[in-house]
């Protein structure tokens, strides 16, 4: 495959809307490019889609979504960048993943490209069904904007709280506390020990308050937590309940621990190599938010990293862009990683 069919692929699949739920379109076109290059494709139950691409005693598995959030980003396809939705956010990474796997068969690798469906909603569903279905891979990298010449190391974990306040009905005009008056005062509580700005740092709980109904009688909200390692889901709960008090109603809906990969770790060692022989000096990262790595590491304990092109700033945005240097730098990074990463599964095996 040319640069130039790479950037077309590129340009083709940030063009094809799919966002969570309606990723059906995206993963058949890819599936049908797949085998039009003489690779193993299908779709599974829940709607991945899966490319299997050379043959070897080791398998390294690619794993990067296909489902976008909301919102319409006008697309624009020049010389320099590929704009619209998902561009970033990880159609780049998703992109570049499959075109270096089907330009890597002959490394003696077994590769396996999987395009996940609903990264970007509560439950990872897609990743979910891959981490109990697939058997488990020698290594895994998965595919969210780094920067060509960063390697993602860890993410925080992610924990979700339902919060209800009930009090009995009367008339509005009766005296007496309402729910809504209870769980506003309760949650200002709540804010001044986890506030937003935890998100900024990797240490540091971060919160948000989301998904708010404040009425007399019955009021309830949602609350995201971002933890860093350390952090168990059960102690979070039994601290935030103290803080909301007895009226308050807490239960658990999602949780997901954080992750943290080593840098001397198989996938970290080879990504950041293949950085420097692209002429790049390697950075790693730690992130505030969630990736398909934390769903993984539940049970899958094998060299893990996040890598991909793109600016992460631009996740999400009105603006989200990736420039065609960095996504082909990025394909190149990933061909000469999967090398680096053979080699040293050959040497271990030896």
């Amino acid at each position: 495959m040319t640069d130039a069919e790479a950037v077309a692929l590129l340009a083709e699949v940030v063009a094809t809307p799919s966002v969570s739920g309606g990723e059906r379109e995206l993963a058949e076109r890819l599936r049908d490019i797949a085998a039009g290059f003489g690779a193993e494709s299908h779709l599974d139950e829940v709607g991945n889609v899966h490319v299997l691409v050379g043959h070897g005693a080791h398998t390294v598995m690619l794993l990067s979504h296909l489902d976008t959030v909301p919102g319409a980003v006008p697309f624009e396809h020049t010389d320099r960048l590929i704009r619209g939705r998902g561009a970033v956010d990880a159609k780049g990474s998703l992109t570049a993943m499959l075109v270096a796997a089907l330009t890597s068969r002959d490394l003696g690798l077994r590769i396996h490209w999987v395009g996940v469906v609903e990264e970007e909603t509560l439950w990872s569903r897609g990743a979910e069904h891959v981490r109990r279905t697939v058997p488990v891979p020698d290594a895994v990298i998965v595919g969210e904007p780094s920067g060509a010449s960063a390697v993602t190391l860890g993410y925080k974990g992610m924990v979700e709280l339902k919060v209800t306040c009930e009090v009995e009905r009367t008339h509005t005009a009766t005296p007496g506390p309402k729910s809504s008056e209870i769980l506003i005062k309760a949650l200002a509580r709540l804010l001044d020990t986890y506030g937003a700005e935890g998100n900024a740092h990797f240490k540091d709980v971060g919160m948000i308050i989301r998904d708010g109904r404040f009425e007399p009688f019955t009021s309830a909200c949602s609350l995201t937590f971002r933890t860093p390692p350390g952090t168990t889901s059960g102690e979070l709960l039994r601290n935030v309940s103290v803080l909301l008090g007895a009226e308050a109603e807490v239960s658990m809906v999602y949780e997901v621990p954080a992750v943290v990969a080593s840098r001397s770790s198989l996938c970290v060692r080879a990504l950041s190599r293949a950085i420097r022989l692209e002429g790049l000096q390697p950075g790693h990262k730690l992130k505030t938010g969630t990736s398909d790595m934390n769903t993984l590491s539940r049970t899958w304990q094998v060299p893990m990293a996040t890598y991909g092109p793109g600016d992460s700033r631009e996740d999400h945005t009105d603006t989200e862009h990736i420039l065609i240097h960095e996504y082909l730098a990025g394909i190149r990074i990933l061909r000469t990683a999967l090398g680096e990463i053979e080699t040293s599964l050959r040497e271990v095996a030896s």
